[in-house]
This record gives structure tokens, C-alpha cells and sequence, in this order.
């Protein structure tokens, strides 16, 4: 109930400001300039709801939409609906900016890996491997981890994998254009590094 009397007031005090920005799933800091989404409440989101559903903004809300990890927690079956929702509340000429975990990348390093080209200490993310193993490394990467207790439904396990080909295409099916692959400079929040996937594009 508090969660969503937070969402309903947030709506109301934000409904008509002149300008507008989103962030779906807030890291611990706010983006300055943005209002923000997430599945689970927290002191720097505005509106606690579950980002593959509906959102409750009308058409051309938002001038830049910004998901930064969040879009492989959804799904992989229910990207494209997802972007849609998405691109239905940017503005014309908005645009939206999207981070996730470069698949490509983390298939590549598995493989090379495995046929002992290691490089994984250039992404150095180990969680629940202490012996470096790369297939464990793998599985963190794709899967995640839930809430660390084996948890299912857990909103941190991670539901879709990507590439920048297939990102592109998506965006462009669901109404992008001037699709392009960010840099890590670009990042506006928490930089994954490494393993960072960027992609950006304008709603015509």
C-alpha cells in the first residue's frame, strides 16, 4: 500500500512538468534531471512498479529513457513488447539509452577461456568463484545470481542475453532510428566496464 501511494503522488506532483527524464531501475545515486522506476522501492525512486508492464505515463512523456542493466532481467520472450511500451512513452525525437551485459563479449571470453586464452581478469567479476573457474565466471554473468539463496522469481536473475546486432534490430522494430553503440564515457550512472553494452536511439 505504501508503495503504492508513493507511485500515485510521484505521478501527480510530476504530471506536468515542462520536461521530462526517466530512469528505469535507479542505481543508490539519482540521476540528476531524472525521475526513476523500479520494481522495488528505495529513497531514490519515484515510482515502484515492474518495468515490463504497462507504464502509467501517457504517450510522449519522457524526452530520454535510460536503462542501464534492467532489460535482461525482463523476459528475453518479451524484449520487443518491453521496448514498445517503452518508445510508446519517449517523445518524439526522444530518445532512449540502454546498457546491459555484452553477451558477444561474455560468450567470446567463455569460449577462449575454455581453449586457454584466459582473459577474464579484465572484467574481474568473481562472485561465488574464489578458484576463477571461467564457466563459473560464465554463469554469473548470464544467469546472475537471484538474491544469493537460490531464490526463483527473484528480480535480480537475469532472463535475456544480448548482442549489439540484435539490440539494433530490436530498436528498430520497435520504432528507432539513428541506432548507434554507446561509449562507456556516455554511462550516466554506475559504469559496469567491461562487460558494458551500450546502444542508443531517437524515436521518429
Amino acid at each position: 500500500m505504501k508503495n503504492y501511494i508513493k507511485t500515485k503522488i510521484n505521478l501527480f506532483k510530476n504530471r506536468n512538468k515542462e520536461s521530462r527524464n526517466l530512469e528505469i531501475g535507479p542505481g543508490e545515486v539519482r540521476i540528476p534531471g531524472f525521475e526513476t522506476l523500479n520494481i522495488a522501492n528505495s529513497p531514490v525512486t519515484d515510482y515502484i512498479i515492474n518495468a515490463s508492464k504497462p507504464l502509467p505515463f501517457p504517450n510522449g512523456t519522457f524526452k530520454v529513457l535510460y536503462a542501464s542493466h534492467i532489460l535482461e532481467h525482463i523476459p528475453w520472450y518479451k524484449t520487443l513488447d518491453v521496448l514498445k511500451e517503452w518508445q510508446r512513452v519517449i517523445k518524439i525525437g526522444g530518445e532512449i539509452e540502454i546498457w546491459v551485459p555484452d553477451g558477444y563479449k561474455i560468450a567470446k571470453a567463455f569460449i577462449n577461456a575454455e581453449d586457454g586464452d584466459n582473459y577474464l581478469d579484465l572484467d574481474g567479476w568473481y562472485k561465488f568463484n574464489p578458484q576463477k573457474d571461467p564457466c563459473i565466471w560464465a554463469s554469473g554473468r548470464i544467469f546472475t545470481y537471484g538474491d544469493g539463496k537460490g531464490t526463483l522469481g527473484h528480480p535480480n536473475w537475469h532472463l535475456a542475453i544480448f548482442s549489439y546486432r540484435y539490440l539494433e534490430n530490436l530498436l528498430q522494430e520497435a520504432g528507432f532510428s539513428e541506432i548507434r553503440k554507446m561509449e562507456n564515457s556516455e554511462v550516466r550512472g554506475y559504469d559496469h566496464k567491461w562487460i558494458n553494452l551500450g546502444i542508443k536511439g531517437r524515436k521518429v
